[in-house]
């Protein structure tokens, strides 16, 4: 891995998403893909896969890419409901189980690689986990 880059195949749980996204029906078939006009699901993370995809995403496209993840797909979110993914997800023929699954999944990686690429931006000054713990008491 270099510096600048991180590539599916440095990081198993990036690699993992995007084969959630994967299963997915692609724009133009799924509906939720083109929500938005101009600022589209399908146009916010074709910004952030393209890079990924080929080799040049950056921290900040992988957590972008994973808040995404959470905002649109993720569980409890107020965009695309659970019974829209589990209608457009290949291979699963509606499985209400199937969509759950997905969900649960897409919202686990999605949070692991949210804190894997955010967590040194969150801690700010404080370079140490739990340091600021430490300060409080």
């Amino acid at each position: 891995m270099t510096a600048d880059y991180i590539t599916l195949a440095d990081d198993p749980d990036l690699a993992h998403l995007i084969d959630l996204i994967d299963m997915l029906r692609e724009p133009g078939v799924a509906p939720f893909w083109d929500q938005g006009g101009d600022h589209s699901i399908g146009k916010k993370f074709a910004s952030k896969l393209r890079p990924v995809l080929n080799g040049q995403g950056s921290a900040r496209d992988v957590d972008y890419l994973a808040v995404y993840v959470l905002k649109y797909f993720g569980k409890g979110n107020t965009h695309v409901p659970e019974e829209q993914i589990t209608k457009w997800l290949r291979g699963v023929d509606g499985l209400p189980a199937a969509g759950h699954a997905w969900v649960e999944d897409a919202t686990r990686t999605a949070w692991t690689l949210v804190t894997r690429y955010s967590l040194p931006n969150w801690r700010g000054y404080r370079g140490t986990p739990g340091q600021g713990w430490l300060s409080a008491s």
